[in-house]
């Protein structure tokens, strides 16, 4: 099920990339939570994530410089978590799309979920526009 599909323009001279969606530093600053690497196991990328009370793998399954896949290795707040990432550019902006696919790990219905996760990304997705100098 999908639960989150977001979009968000950016200037053309925006630096952003999606190595930024790799770096934990980064990763901190934009979704408001600690991002630790783990050490890597196949050669994915692997981090230990912390947000909203929740701790949890994050496992990089496909990286390239127009699309992040992501997945949680073992139990986390959302079953079958599947996150991807897109970075696509237009003759006028750049344009990046945020999906999470997945269903609720716990009690919550799925269209809670849904609102929570939109609540959440859009502030990130703002931090995010800050970080990169865009209005």
């Amino acid at each position: 099920m999908r639960l989150l599909d977001i979009f968000i323009t950016l200037p053309l001279d925006s630096q952003l990339t999606l190595s930024q969606f790799c770096d934990s530093k980064t990763l901190a600053k934009i979704f408001n939570g600690t991002f630790q690497a783990l050490p890597s196991i196949n050669q994915q990328t692997r981090r230990q994530v912390t947000m909203r009370g929740h701790s949890f793998v994050e496992v990089i399954t496909h990286s390239s410089a127009q699309r992040l896949c992501y997945q949680i290795e073992g139990h986390g707040p959302i079953k079958h978590h599947l996150g991807v990432i897109s970075l696509t550019k237009m003759n006028t902006h750049l344009r990046l799309r945020y999906q999470i696919f997945g269903l609720s790990n716990t009690l919550l219905p799925n269209w809670l979920l849904k609102l929570i996760l939109l609540y959440d990304f859009k502030a990130a997705m703002r931090r995010l526009r800050k970080l990169n100098h865009a209005s």
